[in-house]
Formats: structure tokens, C-alpha cells, sequence
């Protein structure tokens, strides 16, 4: 199965994120700093179950809140709400928000038994490679922007 093919959109024309998907992803961010601070300032961890209502409704945000520091993702949620209230907008919000819509397609069609080909099994690399193709920007790009790595990997690859 590959992910263009189910999702119906073809390369290089992307539906821009909606009002509604703008709103949730500024409540995915404040909720993402609410966790950062509170593990930073020495409270409780965030729970199990708290991580997979996250992940649930947007599949690789726990790798942003992994990724983006305290500052980032405050001002994710603030330039999310005023996209959402007809401001300006970032690339980066179309891009998040397709990658959620994209990996919960790939996550459920596994969910169903459908085989999910993807390159070196992994499914995030998949779905960047289709964001790229439908955004028409580099792969790579998209995942610096999205995932920003905050330090060099230990691994020589």
C-alpha cells in the first residue's frame, strides 16, 4: 500500500491545513509545553496514558516534544491559534499537519493487516518521502523542520 495512493492527493498539490486542523495543532502544542514544563520544573512525568491519548490523535508528537525545546513549541501553539484566526501562516503547519493525517492512514491500514511497504521498515521516512512529493519540497527539510535534531546523533551511519 502506499500512503499517495489511499490518501487520494495527488504529487505536488497539498491541501493546506484547516481552520479546525490549525486549532488542534495549537492545542497539541500547548499541551506539549504543559508536559515540557512540568518535567523540566521537576514535576511528575508525563503519564502513560497521557502520552497515548497524544499519540493517538497525533501520531508523532512525542517525537516533537522529544525534539523541540520550551521556546519552539510555545511558539508553535501561538503562530498555530493565529493561523487558525486568519493569520499569517508557516509552511511548517500544512506540513505537520499532513504528517499526522498521513501517519494515522499508514498506522490504521497496519491496524487492518494491510502490509505498509515502507523503506528500511520505517514509516516516518515513508511519510516524508510523501510529504515531499505532495508539498514539493525536500524530504530532508521537512523532517529538519518538523524534528529538529538538538544534538548530533552517537551513531556513525
Amino acid at each position: 500500500m502506499a500512503i499517495s495512493r489511499v490518501s487520494g492527493h495527488s504529487k505536488g498539490r497539498a491541501p493546506a491545513a484547516t481552520r479546525e486542523a490549525l486549532e488542534a495543532l495549537a492545542a497539541k502544542y500547548r499541551d506539549l509545553r504543559a508536559l515540557r514544563a512540568r518535567r523540566d520544573q521537576g514535576g511528575a512525568p508525563a503519564t502513560r496514558d497521557e502520552l497515548r491519548a497524544l499519540a493517538g490523535r497525533f501520531p508523532g508528537c512525542l517525537r516533537e516534544l522529544d525534539t523541540l525545546g520550551p521556546e519552539e513549541l510555545a511558539r508553535r501553539a501561538t503562530a498555530a491559534a493565529a493561523a487558525a484566526a486568519g493569520g499569517a501562516r508557516e509552511p511548517w503547519m500544512d506540513w505537520i499537519a499532513a504528517y499526522h493525517a498521513l501517519m494515522t492512514e499508514a498506522l490504521d491500514a497496519r491496524a487492518r493487516g494491510e502490509t505498509v511497504v515502507a523503506p528500511e521498515g520505517r514509516l516516518n521516512v515513508l511519510v516524508l518521502r510523501a510529504l515531499a512529493d505532495r508539498f514539493g519540497v525536500d524530504a530532508a527539510t521537512i523532517a529538519e523542520t518538523l524534528f529538529p535534531v538538538r544534538r548530533p546523533s552517537p551513531y556513525r551511519l
